[in-house]
C-alpha cells in the first residue's frame, strides 16, 4: 500500500494518491437520516417510539410494540445541490438519483400461556448511508497552482518522486530536473493566475441487512435483539483541472539551448525534449478509488413502558467490523502550445491497483424518551453517542496502520447525536415533523464545521383495508473544510445541501 502524508485537521483529503486513512474509517461510522418514511419524518426519533421496522437498525426493542404483522417498501429521489468556494469564488453544481430507503417483514405470535406477551421476528434491509455527492470548487489561483505543491514535494527528496503524485507530472513534462543545481522546475509558472477547478464526484451507499428478534413482556417490557450485515459501495473521483486560459505562458525556442519566454516564475535548464513543447495549456489530475465490502455488527435494546403516557428506551451497537476492498488509480495529463499529440496523459498502475484491509467503526450507545398522549399525539427523543477514537484500521501487516490509528485517537473527539420528531393525528391524515442533529466528529454540536442538520416534514394516510401511504421531505445541511494540498495553505469550503423526498406503503396482516 502506497502512502501519503497526513494532512490535519481535514474530513476531505487533498490529491497526492489515494491511502487508506483515518476518512474512510470516519466516513464509514456516520449514518445518514434513512428508514421509512414514518421514520424520516420524525427525524429517526424511534428509540422509544418503537412500532416501526426501521427500529430494526437503531433500537431492536421497539418492534416489540408491534401487534400485528406488516411488510413495508420506502423509496425516493435524493438531490444534492453544493457550493465551493475557492478565493473567494463561489460554484454551484447539481446531482439527482433515485434513493431506495427500506424494505421490511414482520410477524409474531403470542408467548405460551401469557396473552400479555409477545415474540417478535422480522427481517428488514435499510440504507444507512447515501454517498450521493457531486462539488465543485473553482477560482483563480492564488499562488497556489498544484505544480507549485508537488515541486515543494518533489524537491524535499531529489530524485526519489513519487509515482502516484509529482512523478507524474515528471512523466507528462510538467516537471523538469535541473541537473546542475540538482532541484525540480515547473513548467506552470506559479505567479501567474490560471483558472483551477476542482470536481468531487461520489456514490454509492451502505445497506443493511439486519435479522432481529423482539421480546414483548406483559406489555410493559420489550427486549430486542438485531444481526446486522452491511454491505458497503463507495466510489470517489477527484478531478483537479488547470487552465491557462489566458495564454500568459509562452515558450519560442530559437535554438535548441536558445529561448524567449512570457514566464515570470523563469524554468532553468529545461531539457531539449521541451523544445517542441511551448509553454503550458492544461492539465488535469484524477485519483480514482472503488471500496466495497461487508461487515457484521449486533444491536440490542430496550424499553420500559413506564406508564401509557411516558416510556424509557436504551439501545447499544457494537463496532461494526467490514472487510473492503479498494481498487483504484492516479492518472494526469497535459497539454501545451506547439505540442503534436497533446494531451500527453500517464496512469499508474497502469491496469489498476488493489488492496484489502479491515474497517471497525466505534460502537453506539443511546438514550430514548417518547411522550404519547393517547391516540392523539407522539413526542420521541433520542440521544446518542459515538466515539469516534475507537475507529480503526487493520491489514495483514502490523505496521501498515499504526500511524493512522495513532492519529485518529488523538485527532476525533466523541460525537454526539440529537434526534427529535413529533407525530399528530389529524384523522384522516397524520402529520410529522423532525430534526436530526449529527455531531461533528471534532465534537462541535448543532452548529460548526462537519456538524450535520437534518430537517423533515411529513404525513401518512391509513386505508380501511391495512394499507398505508406515507411521505416525506428531507433537507440535509452542513459545511467543511477541504484543504487541497500537502505544502500550501489552500482552502476551500463546502456546503452541503442535500434533498430526499420519499415515500412509503405498506400492509399491515
Amino acid at each position: 500500500m502506497y502512502r501519503i502524508k497526513f494532512l490535519f485537521g481535514l474530513l476531505i483529503l487533498g490529491l497526492n494518491g489515494h491511502s487508506q486513512n483515518d476518512v474512510d474509517a470516519i466516513r464509514y461510522s456516520r449514518y445518514g437520516i434513512n428508514g421509512s418514511s414514518r421514520f424520516v419524518a420524525m427525524g429517526g426519533a424511534f428509540g422509544a417510539i418503537g412500532a416501526d421496522l426501521s427500529c430494526a437498525a437503531y433500537n431492536p426493542a421497539g418492534l416489540g410494540l408491534y401487534r400485528r404483522g406488516e411488510i413495508t417498501f420506502s423509496g425516493g429521489l435524493r438531490t444534492t445541490n453544493n457550493e465551493g468556494t475557492l478565493n473567494g469564488k463561489s460554484s454551484t453544481i447539481s446531482n439527482a438519483a433515485f434513493a431506495f430507503n427500506n424494505f421490511g417483514i414482520l410477524g409474531g405470535w403470542a408467548a405460551k400461556n401469557d396473552k400479555d406477551s409477545r415474540n417478535i421476528i422480522s427481517f428488514t434491509n435499510s440504507q444507512t448511508q447515501n454517498f450521493l455527492n457531486k462539488t465543485r470548487m473553482s477560482g483563480y489561483t492564488n499562488n497556489s497552482s498544484i505544480l507549485k505543491d508537488m515541486v515543494n514535494v518533489a524537491n524535499q527528496s531529489y530524485g526519489n518522486l513519487n509515482s502516484f503524485y509529482e512523478g507524474m507530472a515528471y512523466d507528462v513534462y510538467l516537471l523538469d530536473n535541473d541537473t546542475v543545481s540538482k532541484t525540480y522546475n515547473s513548467l506552470v509558472d506559479t505567479k501567474r493566475a490560471v483558472k483551477q477547478t476542482r470536481d468531487i464526484v461520489t456514490s454509492g451507499k451502505t445497506n443493511e441487512l439486519n435479522f432481529s428478534y423482539a421480546y414483548t413482556y406483559k406489555d410493559e417490557f420489550y427486549f430486542g435483539v438485531s444481526l446486522g450485515l452491511p454491505r458497503l459501495e463507495y466510489t470517489s473521483t477527484t478531478t483537479h483541472n488547470e487552465v491557462d486560459d489566458k495564454d500568459s505562458m509562452k515558450i519560442g525556442y530559437t535554438s535548441p539551448n536558445t529561448y524567449t519566454t512570457s514566464y515570470l516564475q523563469q524554468p532553468t535548464n529545461l531539457h531539449s525534449d521541451y523544445y517542441d513543447l511551448g509553454g503550458f495549456n492544461s492539465l488535469t489530475y484524477t485519483e480514482y478509488f472503488k471500496t466495497k465490502g461487508s461487515g457484521v455488527n449486533l444491536k440490542i435494546g430496550g424499553i420500559v413502558r413506564v406508564n401509557d403516557n411516558f416510556r424509557l428506551g436504551l439501545y447499544y451497537h457494537t463496532p461494526t467490523i467490514y472487510t473492503l476492498k479498494d481498487e483504484y488509480y492516479n492518472a494526469m495529463s497535459a497539454s501545451f502550445d506547439k505540442k503534436v499529440g497533446s494531451p500527453i496523459s500517464t496512469k499508474d498502475p497502469k491496469d489498476g491497483g488493489y488492496f484489502n484491509y479491515t474497517v471497525i467503526t466505534p460502537s453506539r450507545l443511546s438514550a430514548n424518551a417518547a411522550i404519547i398522549i393517547g391516540r392523539l399525539a407522539a413526542v420521541g427523543i433520542d440521544y446518542e453517542m459515538v466515539n469516534y477514537k475507537n475507529a480503526s484500521l487493520s491489514s495483514g501487516e502490523v505496521d501498515d496502520f499504526a500511524g493512522v490509528n495513532t492519529v485518529i485517537k488523538n485527532k476525533y473527539s466523541p460525537g454526539h447525536n440529537i434526534r427529535v420528531g413529533t407525530e399528530f393525528n389529524v384523522k384522516p391524515v397524520m402529520l410529522r415533523v423532525g430534526y436530526n442533529m449529527q455531531g461533528s466528529p471534532f465534537g462541535d454540536v448543532f452548529s460548526g464545521k462537519f456538524v450535520r442538520n437534518s430537517f423533515s416534514i411529513g404525513a401518512g394516510f391509513r386505508t380501511k383495508n391495512n394499507v398505508y401511504f406515507d411521505f416525506v421531505w428531507v433537507k440535509t445541511l452542513s459545511t467543511e473544510d477541504y484543504y487541497f494540498f500537502n505544502t500550501l495553505p489552500q482552502t476551500a469550503t463546502v456546503k452541503y445541501n442535500a434533498t430526499n423526498v420519499s415515500a412509503t406503503v405498506g400492509v399491515k396482516f
